[in-house]
C-alpha cells in the first residue's frame, strides 16, 4: 500500500512534468510564430514573460519538492540552492507583475473610445516595454534578502518540521523582506480585481449590443478582443483563487499549526496556476498563428 509521501510525491511529479511540457509547447508556439518575422503583439510580449517565469517556477520548486519528498540525495551545494531559491522567489513575482500587468493591458485594450482609460490605448503599446522592464527591476530589487538568508541542504532529524524544508528554505524569517511581497501582492490582486470587474461590465454591455443587432454586422476584432477578454478573465479567476487558498496554507503554516504536510500543501497550490495556465490559452491558439 502506497503511504502518504509517495501518494504526494507522484502527485507533485505529474503536477511539475506536465506544466513544464505544457508551458514549453505554449512557448513553441510563439516561437513559430516569430521565425517568419511577423511582428510579435504586445499582449504576446507579456505573455511569453509570464510563460518563461511559470517554467521557472514548475522547474526550481518542482524538482526539489520531489526530490525532499522521495528522499532523494540533494545534488546542489550551498551556492547553487540559493541559486534556484533566488530564481523561484523571482518567478513567482514575475508571474503576479505580468498577471497584472496582462490584465490591466486588456482593460485598457477593450475600453471604449468615450472612457477614461482609452487617453492610455496609444501610449500603453508604445511603453509596455517599459513597464515589463519595471516588473523585472521591482522584482529583483525585491528578492535582493533572498541569498543572504538562504541555507543549503543540511542533516536534520525527521521528526521536527525542519527536516522537511532543509532544501534551499529561508534561514530565518525576514519582517521587512514579507512586508514588500506582501504589499506588492496585495497592489497587484487590488488592480486585478479592479481591471477585472471593468473587463466583466465591458462584456456585459458587449452582450447586450449583440442581442439588438446581427452578428453579422459584427467585426471579427470585436470578437477576436471578446475571447481574449475571456481567456484573460479565466486566467485571473484561477490566479486568485489558487493564491487566496495558497495564503489561507502559507499563514497556517506559519502562525496556526506546523504540521509538515501544511508546508507540501502551500508547494503544491503555489505551482497550481503554472500548470493550468496553458492549459486556458491552448484553446484559443489556432496552428502557427498567435495565441491571442
Amino acid at each position: 500500500m502506497l503511504t502518504t509521501d509517495v501518494c504526494i510525491g507522484i502527485f507533485m511529479t505529474f503536477q511539475t512534468t506536465i506544466g513544464i511540457l505544457a508551458n514549453i509547447f505554449l512557448f513553441f508556439l510563439y516561437i513559430v510564430n516569430l521565425l517568419p518575422g511577423r511582428k510579435l503583439r504586445p499582449l504576446n510580449v507579456i505573455l511569453i514573460q509570464l510563460i518563461m517565469a511559470h517554467i521557472t517556477m514548475l522547474v526550481s520548486k518542482g524538482s526539489t519538492e520531489i526530490q525532499q519528498v522521495f528522499e532523494i540525495s540533494m545534488f546542489l551545494d550551498d551556492v547553487g540552492c540559493k541559486m534556484l531559491f533566488v530564481f523561484y522567489r523571482l518567478a513567482q513575482g514575475l508571474s503576479i507583475c505580468f498577471t497584472c500587468l496582462l490584465c490591466s493591458f486588456q482593460a485598457i485594450t477593450i475600453s471604449p473610445s468615450h472612457s477614461t482609460l482609452s487617453g492610455f490605448k496609444a501610449r500603453i503599446k508604445e511603453q509596455l516595454s517599459t513597464f515589463c522592464l519595471l516588473c523585472w527591476i521591482l522584482n529583483i530589487l525585491i528578492e535582493i534578502p533572498v541569498p543572504i538568508f538562504v541555507r543549503g541542504p543540511k542533516n536534520i532529524t525527521k521528526e521536527t518540521l525542519e527536516s522537511h524544508i532543509i532544501y534551499c528554505s529561508m534561514g530565518m524569517f525576514i519582517e521587512v523582506y514579507f512586508i514588500m511581497t506582501t504589499v506588492r501582492n496585495i497592489v497587484c490582486v487590488g488592480i486585478m480585481f479592479w481591471t477585472s470587474g471593468y473587463m466583466v461590465l465591458l462584456l456585459h454591455r458587449h452582450h447586450r449590443q449583440v442581442q439588438n443587432i446581427r452578428s453579422a454586422s459584427f467585426s471579427p476584432r470585436a470578437h477576436h478582443e471578446v475571447r481574449a477578454t475571456q481567456t484573460i478573465l479565466l486566467m485571473m479567476g484561477i490566479f486568485v483563487c489558487f493564491y487566496l487558498l495558497h495564503s489561507i496554507a502559507f499563514i497556517s503554516l506559519t502562525y496556526l499549526d506546523t504540521n509538515r504536510y501544511w508546508l507540501t500543501f502551500s508547494v503544491i497550490l503555489s505551482l497550481c496556476f503554472p500548470m493550468l495556465s496553458p492549459f486556458v490559452l491552448l484553446p484559443q491558439a489556432p496552428k502557427y498563428s498567435c495565441i491571442l
